[in-house]
């Protein structure tokens, strides 16, 4: 105020008002002369004061912004922070993106060194498949590794499979297929397993898990094991249809009556299939055949669900006959 008053009475300023006139000239209350560089002028301050008054205006606005955008960028970088948490020493690390999850299951499946244990409800294999994994497998079993895979009893009319199967038992590999449902696991060495998922909502289909949790990668093998025990060896031969799978006198095959059981509980055909492993168009038919067995002319849910409840095989227990047989 004093260095102003003085401005504004054309009184000379000194080395000792620097740092001074500098202030007054950020606020706006004095500027230059070009024809006279060293004499400050004084500038009117209800201007300089409205313009200080908008900027610091915008500038809050800037802030108030800023501010407002805190809450929801926060939200997300809370759900990077939580699944690193996941990853940080429990044992267990989630992995969302395909490529990832293919690219860590192949790196596993190459540091084998005694043994893999496969579990795929997932129904028959591709070609595309089979040629991957062609060579990681055979070089598997040819250092030595013990190779056992369990298969959905769907896979037995699949040619491709078939092949696979064939090729690789005559390698050393061996198989079994089940027909009721189960997990889908990896285990290498009983020391690392890979799951699917099961925690993060909304997450990719391909999304997994990698457990490395000695406790837990046991108790996924010793489920294994109980799995393996209940299911049939194979060798990759094609099996010839019948309607009886094993129970005396049944008119249904094994695979109808899981799917009528599914189907009777409720679920949609479309996940039934997927949830016996296989496609849609193969449930359909078996639904089809289901007409012929039970001579009705139509294959609605409602009507093949009413025969269903009337026929003795809904009365087979399928796992007594497996463990018979």
């Amino acid at each position: 105020m004093e260095l102003y008053t003085r401005i504004t009475q054309n009184e000379p300023v000194t080395a000792n008002d620097t740092v001074r006139l500098a202030e007054l000239r950020a606020w706006g209350l004095i500027d230059y002369d070009p024809a006279a560089p060293d004499t400050p002028v004084a500038m009117p301050p209800r201007d300089a004061g409205w313009r200080m008054l908008h900027a610091g205006l915008q500038d809050l606005a800037a802030r108030a912004a800023q501010m407002a955008v805190v809450p929801a960028a926060a939200d997300q970088l809370n759900q990077a922070f939580e699944r690193g948490k996941w990853s940080a020493g429990s044992g267990s690390e989630f992995l969302s993106e395909p490529a990832t999850v293919n690219a860590r299951i192949q790196d596993a499946l190459g540091q084998a060194r005694e043994e893999l244990l496969a579990a795929q409800p997932g129904g028959p294999r591709t070609r595309e498949n089979m040629d991957i994994a062609l060579e990681r497998d055979s070089a598997a079993l040819g250092r030595g590794v013990s190779m056992r895979t369990l298969y959905r009893d769907t896979v037995r009319d699949d040619a491709l499979t078939s092949e696979w199967a064939t090729t690789m038992a005559g390698r050393g590999a061996h198989f079994r297929t089940l027909a009721s449902p189960f997990e889908r696991v990896i285990i290498v060495d009983r020391k690392v397993a890979v799951i699917s998922n099961y925690v993060v909502p909304d997450a990719p289909e391909h999304a997994a898990w990698i457990v490395s949790d000695r406790a837990m990668v046991a108790l996924l093998a010793q489920v294994f094991e109980q799995e393996w025990r209940r299911a049939d060896p194979w060798h990759g031969e094609r099996r010839a249809h019948k309607a009886d799978t094993g129970a005396a006198g049944a008119r249904t095959s094994r695979l109808q009556r899981e799917i009528m059981r599914a189907l009777a509980a409720g679920e949609v055909q479309e996940s039934a299939a997927k949830h016996l492993g296989i496609s849609r168009r193969s449930l359909q038919r078996e639904l089809e055949a289901l007409r012929t067995v039970w001579r009705t002319a139509t294959t609605s849910i409602g009507e093949l669900t009413y025969h269903w409840a009337l026929s003795p095989d809904r009365g087979i227990d399928d796992q007594a006959v497996e463990q018979a047989a």
